[in-house]
């Protein structure tokens, strides 16, 4: 979520016990807000349906959280921007079928006596919700698949409905491969609707990849220790432009500046491979004979790339 900068997160097939729900917030809870709905037979096996908050992008403040059926649909109110306030239904359906019309119909049921008004979003679709697959109106000739069975059946399972009010504020639409163990693609969207003040990229940090670099950390040790030298000489021959305060913040920019040059070159050769892959992926995502056997095999063995390739730039640089 830190990397990718996702505000809100909603996660189907959660299998979150309590004792696991405690020890995510004891870890995380300064910077996540976990709101999560289990099975109440089988919370660690079966369903579960979850938002994870980002409390770095959002103010949480404003949170209300209600449970429509246990273990399966819960809706999310937030304070968005100024007064406006949006609400997000994250459902994860039964599997059988024929369970589906009384799924449906106790939603609605319980969406109403809770008067949480209009839908803006929705993890799955329902037409009398007045909502519409957005990512489909916007790519009416594209494929996009996000999940690869053992047999190599391509499917779209992972979808975001919205408002048709949102059409213009929907952009930024892709997927990505999770460095938790899942067989199924992230989807992401932005949401950027009018009046929205801007934001940057904010400040640059170290990548984590480098933390393993010997080469690396061995030129940084000789830096902070010619540093240590200057500014132990700063006690006896202090001026306004030569002090530990001027030395400390040369100590920093040299470092900043030796990371990155480090960083440059194999982040520019994954960020390059992923690029080519992204492509590959798109070409035979988009190809007349992805029904045939070969074909999907050569899709599934590029889409493992391109996340074993995502993965590695997360966490370590190779040399």
């Amino acid at each position: 979520m830190r990397e990718k900068k996702i505000s809100i997160l909603c996660i189907q097939e959660m299998h979150l016990t309590d004792k696991h729900e405690r020890q995510i917030g004891d870890l995380f809870s300064r910077r996540l807000v976990i709101l999560n709905s289990s099975d109440p037979e089988h919370p660690g096996s079966s369903a579960g349906v979850a938002f994870i908050i980002n409390r770095e992008l959002l103010n949480t403040l404003s949170i209300k959280l209600t449970i429509l059926i246990l273990g399966r649909a819960i809706a999310l109110s937030i304070n968005w921007h100024n007064e406006k306030t949006i609400n997000i239904l994250n459902i994860y359906v039964p599997n059988n079928l024929h369970d589906h019309e009384g799924f449906w119909n106790q939603i609605n049921t319980r969406w109403r006596s809770n008067h949480l008004g209009q839908p803006d979003f929705v993890m799955e679709f329902r037409l009398s919700m007045n909502i519409q697959d957005t990512w489909r109106h916007t790519f009416p000739n594209k494929r996009q698949f996000t999940y690869s069975s053992n047999t190599n059946t391509l499917s779209c399972l992972e979808r975001i409905y919205s408002s048709p009010a949102y059409i213009n504020s929907l952009c930024d639409w892709n997927t990505h491969s999770c460095t938790a163990p899942t067989d199924h693609l992230l989807v992401l969207l932005k949401f950027a609707p009018l009046g929205i003040p801007h934001i940057g990229k904010g400040r640059w940090s170290w990548p984590l990849g480098l933390l393993s670099d010997e080469s690396l950390l061995d030129k940084l040790t000789e830096i902070r220790l010619e540093m240590q030298h200057r500014i132990e000489n700063c006690t006896t021959h202090r001026t306004p432009l030569l002090n530990p305060q001027t030395e400390w913040e040369l100590l920093k920019n040299k470092m900043t500046e030796s990371t990155k040059a480090s960083a440059k070159s194999p982040l520019a050769r994954i960020n390059q491979r992923i690029k080519q892959l992204t492509k590959d992926l798109t070409m035979t995502t988009n190809s007349d004979d992805i029904d045939t056997s070969e074909d999907r095999c050569r899709h599934r063995i590029i889409l493992e790339k391109h996340s074993i390739t995502s993965k590695r730039k997360g966490t370590k640089i190779p040399t």
